[in-house]
Parts: structure tokens; C-alpha cells; sequence
């Protein structure tokens, strides 16, 4: 927005407003920044996009080029020569060492390129759509996009997704097992070492809800209390999504990211969710007028009874943070549960296949999803080394 709080660029603004409305806060503010920076570099090199393709202009293969080399490395990150042009280095070859090991420590994992040009990629076929789509345009413009589409195209599916340079311990847990316990204990609503002097019992509820369902954030946020199937086996949460929700007055509307299915927590949380809604939610006079479980006890901004905010959450998992002396944050309990997930699964002999079906249904996936890989890399490591050990064990034994 500019000094006068209009769009800087309305094409900006309706592509952000339109293909990606239907997408979750978290996912709109991710894609929101990846093209900032793409903007932010075209910007700087003097070139307009929007107007490029008006014109059938787009941009060259070069200037592709610089910008996806601008893509690997960090935002912060200045021209790798310059930061060693205050030394006088004779030697050609120590110079250009230096060189490639800045570079090196400057690049960016593969998701984060992968979704920089990608953005591009998306906003360039939805101004194309916008200016040529309805009037159509001459075979060799419209052949020189198709040629950097399928160049930028090809560039992102080379990256590897989550397939990242880095390659973890697999004797690392995301959460440490007795940093785990002490997350657990210390959020109970009588421990005596609990970091809140209020909403306990919501804080409470939005660590184990989490921990012990498996859910995103997003999908806890926007819990109704009609989502709670208190009758039955008296365990099981429905986790759909919503769209626009009309009742939700937050700014940043919280969703369910994947497809709807149901989430079970034991009847011992099952019964703190049915305390805290009969008697601590209907305190507030504001909480009357929607249905969504989670809410604000703070009176401080006139918000008390209002859903709970995503910030809100966030700040809940900062002061238990700072008390761990370890950094935890909503998502990390999703990877947690799918640690103890593969624990448990494999100590009661569940068949690894029917596992990952399984895996796929309680985190919200279609059943073609690949995002299961993520989760299962460590077992397989696990696995790997075992059965390389056992190998080498067994040719000790006969030498």
C-alpha cells in the first residue's frame, strides 16, 4: 500500500486477492512473501512485470537467469565478491575459494527456491491469462512464453521439494522425549511450575489438544464446540474445512488445511474440553454469540469471549519456550505425534502399508499424497541401519 493506503500495483493486489483467497493465512502470508521477493528483484533491475506482459515483452531468458540465481541465496545475502574487496588478495585462486564458500553459506534450502520461482512462475500465467487470455495473442509471442513457462517450470520441479542438502541424525527427535514430558507436565492447570497466571486450562487444551490429535494450528483455532462428539466412544473431533465462515469476526481467519476427517483424543481431554466449555468459556458474555471453542480471556483490548487468534497461540507456545529454554512451536507436535505414531504402529505390529494409510487418514491426506515420506525418511534410516548392521555383523562372524 502507498502513503494514501491504496494498492501500489491493483494486479498485485487482485492476484493475492483472487487465485489465492480460498487459501489458509499461513499458506497466503508463505506465498505472499515469495512474491514480494520476486517483485522486489524485478523492481530493483527496472522491470514491471505486469506491464512486460501487457506488452507480449515478458522477460528474457537472461533475465530469468540472473533472477533465479538471485533466488538461491539468502534475501540478506550482497554479491558474494563484495565482501572480500577490502583485502588485497593476489592470489587468484584463494580469492575465488572465498568466493564459492560465501556463496555457499548464503544458499537457501530447496523448498524456499523452489517456491521463489514458482511464484513467478504462477503470477506470470495469471497476468498472461488476465491480458491475452479473452483476446488471444500472435503464435510467436505466445511461443515464447510457453518456452519460459516450461523453462521456470522445469527449474522448480528440479528442486526437490522438502528434499533438502541437509542430512539429519536419525537419532534425532524434533522434541527432545524429556523435553516432551516436561512440555506436557508443566502446562497441566495445577502444576506448580506453570508459566501462566491465567487461561490456564485454555492454554492447557491448546498444548494437548495439539500434542495428542495431531492437528495443525490452523484447525485448532477455528474448533467449534459442535465439532466435539460428546457422545458415542466419546473421542472423536470432527476437523473439516470451512471457507469464509461468517460468524468468525478475526482478521486472520484460521482453516483446515487438508481434507476432513476425524481426530481422536482420549475422554480424559475429552472431559477438561467439556469443563473449560461449561464452565469457564460461558463466563464470558461474548462467547454467546459464536461457536468456536478456543477464546480470549483478556479484556485488555475489549477482546475477552472473541475467538482465539492465531497470534495468540503463538505467544502461548513463546512463554512455554522460554521457560523449556527450548524453542517449540505449534507445528513441531504435528512431527512429534507422527514419531510416536511410527513407535507405537510398529510396537503393536501394525503392517508398514496399512500404516501409511492409516498416517495419511489422521493427518488429513488423499491417499495419492507424498507428504507421508516426510515422516517416514527416519523409521526407513532406522531400518536401513539395522539391516546394514546385522550384514556387516554376519561377515565379522565368518571371517
Amino acid at each position: 500500500m502507498d502513503d494514501a493506503d491504496c494498492p501500489i500495483d491493483p494486479y498485485v493486489s487482485c492476484y493475492l486477492n483472487g487465485p489465492l483467497s480460498s487459501k489458509s493465512p499461513n499458506t497466503r502470508f508463505r506465498y505472499s512473501n515469495e512474491l514480494l521477493f520476486a517483485l522486489q528483484y524485478f523492481y530493483e533491475n527496472k522491470i514491471d512485470l505486469p506491464t512486460r506482459v501487457a506488452l507480449g515483452e515478458f522477460i528474457s531468458q537472461k533475465e530469468y537467469m540472473q533472477f533465479y540465481d538471485k533466488c538461491c541465496l539468502n534475501k540478506d545475502s550482497r554479491d558474494a565478491g563484495s565482501n572480500i574487496k577490502i583485502f588485497r588478495i593476489n592470489d587468484k585462486h584463494l580469492r575465488n575459494v572465498i568466493v564459492a564458500n560465501q556463496q555457499g553459506m548464503a544458499k537457501v534450502s530447496n523448498e524456499t527456491l523452489e517456491g521463489r520461482i514458482r511464484r513467478l512462475r504462477s503470477f506470470l500465467n495469471w497476468l498472461f491469462e488476465q491480458f491475452h487470455g479473452a483476446y488471444g495473442i500472435d503464435g510467436e509471442s505466445k511461443e515464447r512464453f510457453a518456452r519460459l513457462i516450461a523453462k521456470i517450470k522445469l527449474d522448480e520441479d528440479s528442486c526437490g521439494g522438502n528434499e533438502g542438502r541437509e542430512v539429519r541424525g536419525i537419532e534425532e527427535s524434533v522434541i527432545p522425549d524429556e523435553v516432551f514430558l516436561k512440555l506436557l507436565e508443566i502446562t497441566m492447570p495445577s502444576s506448580p511450575n506453570n508459566p501462566f497466571k491465567g487461561a490456564r486450562v485454555r492454554n492447557y487444551l491448546i498444548v494437548h489438544l495439539l500434542a495428542f490429535s495431531g492437528i495443525r494450528r490452523g484447525a485448532l483455532a477455528k474448533l467449534k464446540i459442535s465439532d466435539f462428539n460428546f457422545y458415542g466412544t466419546f473421542d472423536q473431533v470432527s476437523i473439516y474445512r470451512s471457507g469464509n465462515e461468517p460468524t468468525d469476526p478475526r482478521a486472520e481467519k484460521p482453516n483446515q488445511k487438508t481434507k476432513a476427517h476425524l481426530a481422536t483424543i482420549n475422554k480424559s481431554l475429552m472431559s477438561d474440553v467439556k469443563f473449560y466449555i461449561d464452565h469457564i468459556r460461558a463466563d464470558f458474555v461474548r462467547s454467546q454469540y459464536h461457536d468456536f471453542l478456543l477464546i480470549s480471556e483478556n479484556d485488555s483490548k475489549g477482546s475477552a469471549g472473541l475467538p482465539l487468534s492465531l497470534k495468540s497461540i503463538n505467544t502461548v507456545f513463546q512463554k512455554i519456550s522460554a521457560v523449556l529454554g527450548f524453542h517449540i512451536h505449534p507445528h513441531m507436535l504435528r512431527h512429534k505425534w507422527n514419531e510416536i505414531f511410527d513407535k507405537q504402529g510398529e510396537r503393536v505390529g501394525v503392517n508398514p502399508v496399512l500404516l501409511e494409510d492409516i498416517r495419511k487418514y489422521a493427518m488429513g491426506w488423499s491417499q495419492d499424497s507424498t507428504m507421508n515420506r516426510v515422516y517416514n525418511d527416519k523409521r526407513l534410516a532406522l531400518k536401513a541401519r539395522e539391516l546394514s548392521l546385522a550384514y556387516q555383523n554376519s561377515l565379522d562372524q565368518k571371517k
